[in-house]
């Protein structure tokens, strides 16, 4: 029943008719053949062949109509046991001597007139016609939206296929390495297109920025609108190295041709070897987090300001914070912290914060994996209910 469910979930409402109409006559056929397979001589009347195929049919067609529905399923149900007990009784006493049955019993014999055996032939051949009719159609009609599902299925798998290499090449191919630094992420998707996305972007031998975006919701248009917001940073790296500068004209961007229940968080981190620093903003973002070597302390940064597309005019600054050799700093989603266990704890800030603590640091990229794996062991399913991303940069210089 479930998968049943998940199948007629995904078929458009003109499809879904269209299988209720081929269950219809399938189903149909079981009027002529109760009538066919009753142990008299003379098939049943007319009026029972139309009200046992229609009802058959109208009752399974129901079904396919109204089983994403229960509330309604169960009134359709309750209404068709009604409904036949309702015409066994007006059968009972209105149609019973509507035509005479002969049945055939061991102790009797009897002879039939010409007329009789004619209406038996003609009957029975009639029922029949009806029977292979409705199943025919019903089966050309089933083998038809079969044959549209499919292909629907094929193309939007391909289109999907198509968008998660799309959504793919959002992220780096590998981490980033120089003598100063070493940076590494990992992006988890809670769907198979997810609205996170991260980049690296080497801007200079001595500059490298760091990007962090959740798009919100998760699925295709989560996707699009994160591939979007990277070809927006891109276009604006092009003019001005100024990170406040990138943020603000890209916020009016997602603001302009988004919807307004659209909107996406963002944290964007400037590494400088030459000043040993990092330039600051968030947009909506959890806390960016910094941990020394040797220290027990992991320290929040984090700007103040509304995430993008929220506000046209919003305006955004920087806070810097110095480094030195050893430093490591995390950059997440929300989805990391809201994983939750089946007890509907969510992992949290305190307990990123203790793993961060309890990691080894033989290298960025070991550090980001083990990072995300502990937080799925957590959550016992290994999966997330939201995209989850963790980039992480250690300074070697």
């Amino acid at each position: 029943m479930a998968s049943v469910n998940t199948i007629l979930k995904s078929m458009a409402k003109k499809e879904i008719r269209q299988l209720s109409v081929a269950v219809f006559f399938l189903f149909a056929t079981i009027g002529p053949l109760t009538l066919l397979m009753e142990p008299s001589v003379l098939p049943g009347p007319w009026y029972r062949l139309i009200i046992l195929t229609v009802t058959s049919g109208l009752f399974s067609a129901g079904i396919v109509l109204l089983i994403n529905k229960p509330v309604k399923l169960i009134l359709w149900i309750v209404l068709f046991v009604a409904f036949q007990f309702s015409y066994t009784l007006i059968e009972q006493y209105l149609f019973t001597d509507f035509e005479k049955q002969q049945m055939i019993v061991a102790d009797r014999l009897f002879k039939l007139t010409t007329e009789e055996m004619d209406l038996l032939q003609t009957k029975r051949a009639v029922f029949g016609m009806i029977a292979i009719v409705c199943l025919a159609t019903g089966y050309a009609l089933f083998v038809r939206v079969i044959g549209n599902e499919k292909k629907r299925r094929a193309e939007s798998e391909a289109e999907m296929k198509f968008a998660e290499q799309i959504h793919g090449s959002l992220l780096p191919e590998a981490p980033v390495r120089t003598p100063w630094c070493e940076i590494a992420g990992v992006s988890i998707p809670a769907a198979k297109i997810g609205g996170d996305y991260y980049d690296i972007i080497q801007i200079s031998d001595s500059k490298i920025l760091l990007i962090v975006a959740d798009a919100s919701g998760h699925g295709a248009g989560a996707g699009v609108l994160a591939a979007m917001t990277k070809s927006s940073i891109i276009q604006e790296l092009q003019h001005t190295q100024s990170i406040p500068h990138v943020m603000t004209n890209v916020n009016k961007t997602i603001y302009s041709v988004t919807e307004k229940n659209m909107f996406v968080t963002c944290a964007l981190v400037l590494l400088d070897k030459h000043s040993l620093s990092a330039e600051i903003i968030t947009a909506g973002h959890p806390q960016i987090l910094r941990h020394r070597f040797n220290n027990p302390n992991i320290e929040e940064f984090r700007t103040q300001h509304f995430a993008l597309g929220i506000q046209q005019d919003s305006t955004y600054q920087t806070d810097t914070v110095q480094l030195q050799k050893g430093d490591t700093l995390f950059i997440i989603s929300d989805g990391l912290l809201d994983a939750a266990n089946p007890q509907k704890e969510q992992f949290g800030m305190e307990r990123l914060k203790e793993l961060i603590l309890d990691t080894e640091r033989p290298s960025a990229d070991h550090m980001s994996a083990s990072l995300i794996a502990s937080v799925r062991e957590f959550t016992i399913t290994k999966e997330f209910q939201d995209d989850a991303t963790i980039v992480v940069a250690k300074i070697s210089m």
